[in-house]
């Protein structure tokens, strides 16, 4: 079971993620799982602009005239000047694409956190101080559990056209009752089932309200309100994953980058060719200095865009994705300690009588 759920979210300590002190040292030169380098995307991509590069680069160096390329070509500093442009409305975009993607990232991440935050206090209040029934508490337990393996199903098997509500069956998730009720109530439709299961758990707590089990009014508002958080959580994912970032304007920002890639590459590799030789002889320096550039800033902007790509559905298995295996024990692990938290209670709890606030003696008295 994923080795033991990653022992059990790593024991003592703080919940595995990357080592920032590697990444600030030249130690980052070795980190590469996880990273934007295990895309093949980015590596055709380069290899792209390799054969682009190269294949100019040979074709103008071998008919290149004898006299007069420099002045067809131009100077380097005015090339360089072109290209400067054109990389500073490109970068302008990039980082505002960037940055609004990491805040639906991070919206995403907070709506993990509502269904997370929404069960645990749930359990909390319904095991102390309604009812300690272990079919109720293990239930809410198992449908928060399986509204965010709902998503995470949704997400990853989208391409394979298994249902989500199938799997979380198949995972022990589900009930076969629990899951017939859910495609008479809807067929398809993953996020409806992920809400559907937070509605029955509305009903749950009703039928404690129903019973005298809860503490009044205001104590069964704030029940339904964790609830309303759990089912909140699957609403604001659904909302971000079903409306992406408008469609022009990515396909604007992506024709520009490609377009940017090739004029750099073929200006790059003229640029290259007028520092192979001529009067000035071959210039080594100039040579690497243009052809480094030629590589750098297209295989950079790629990567950007890759990354951008990755982040905008962090569910669906990416080395960089939530993990569903921290996220799922933490509620298990939550959820269990929090129902049985009551018959665990220190000394101080159950043998201390509480005093209460003693009365204000009015001034007047004085």
């Amino acid at each position: 079971m994923v080795k033991q759920e990653d022992s059990i979210m790593n024991c003592d300590g703080v919940s595995a993620s990357y080592e920032v002190s590697d990444l600030i040292t030249f130690r980052v030169f070795s980190v590469f799982t996880g990273t934007v380098l295990t895309s093949k995307t980015l590596w055709i991509e380069t290899a792209m602009t390799a054969i682009i590069y190269w294949f100019v680069f040979l074709i103008v160096l071998h008919f290149r005239p004898d006299h007069g390329f420099r002045a067809i070509i131009g100077k380097e500093s005015a090339i360089r000047a072109f290209i400067a442009m054109f990389s500073t409305l490109i970068g302008l975009l990039l980082s505002f694409y960037t940055a609004l993607n990491l805040g639906r990232w991070w919206g995403m991440r907070m709506g993990v956190q509502n269904i997370e935050e929404g069960c645990k206090k749930l359990v909390m209040m319904v095991s102390q101080g309604c009812s300690d029934d272990p079919v109720l508490l293990a239930t809410i337990n198992r449908y928060a559990q399986t509204s965010l393996f709902l998503i995470f199903a949704a997400s990853q098997n989208a391409e394979l056209g298994e249902s989500p509500r199938l799997k979380a069956l198949e995972y022990g998730l589900l009930t076969q009752e629990e899951a017939d009720k859910l495609e008479k109530l809807n067929p398809h439709m993953p996020f409806v089932h992920a809400e559907t299961l937070w509605v029955w758990l509305a009903n749950a707590v009703t039928r404690l309200h129903d019973q005298g089990l809860t503490k009044g009014a205001p104590h069964y508002c704030a029940l339904m309100g964790a609830v309303e958080s759990g089912r909140m959580g699957v609403a604001t994912i659904q909302t971000y994953l079903e409306t992406p970032i408008p469609l022009g304007y990515v396909h604007l920002l992506c024709l520009m980058v490609k377009l940017h890639n090739f004029i750099l590459t073929v200006l790059m590799a003229l640029a290259c060719v007028m520092l192979a030789g001529g009067q000035k002889g071959l210039q080594p320096v100039g040579m690497f200095r243009t052809s480094f550039r030629a590589f750098f800033m297209p295989f950079l902007y790629n990567a950007i865009l890759i990354l951008n790509q990755q982040v905008s559905d962090p569910f669906n298995g990416d080395a960089g994705d939530f993990s569903w295996t921290s996220i799922h024990m933490n509620i298990k692990m939550s959820a269990e300690s929090y129902s049985q938290a009551g018959k665990q209670l220190p000394a101080w709890v159950t043998d201390h009588d509480f005093k209460p606030i003693p009365a204000t003696v009015p001034r007047e008295a004085v």
